[in-house]
């Protein structure tokens, strides 16, 4: 009798198994397709401004954030877990090199700042 136990136990986590290698095949391809079209529209976006593209994408991104969570928390259910979606965001966040866009994003944000304040004070010594 404990061998049909150990039979059914190993027949379950195999079944376990093959679940779980179809899921992380699905997710595998749309994290693919996602950075393929992630990749044509960066593309795309080479005419904007980099800053204002930053700025943009970055107003969007609680929306986008709190729509994926939303589809995400029925698949997983009880197993859904805040941290691991943090670490999820944090590892796109890695895998699109946002750290340093938004370094970048911060200079060009400061440098436009200086050179307004530079005509500013251009203007106000050419009124004295």
């Amino acid at each position: 009798m404990c061998s049909f136990t150990i039979k059914r136990d190993i027949a379950a986590a195999e079944a376990g198994l093959s679940k779980l290698e179809q899921q992380e095949e699905k997710y595998s391809s749309e994290l693919e397709a996602a950075l393929s079209e992630y990749a044509a529209l960066k593309e795309q976006g080479a005419d904007f401004e980099p800053a204002e593209l930053y700025a943009q994408r970055m107003a969007l991104r609680p929306e986008k954030y709190s729509s994926a969570s939303y589809r995400i928390q029925p698949a997983y259910g009880e197993k859904y877990n805040p941290l691991v979606m943090f670490d999820s965001q944090r590892d796109v966040a890695e895998l699109l090199h946002e750290d340093v866009e938004e370094r970048a994003y911060q200079r060009e944000r400061e440098q436009k700042k200086q050179q307004e304040r530079k005509e500013k004070n251009h203007r106000a010594d050419k009124e004295r």
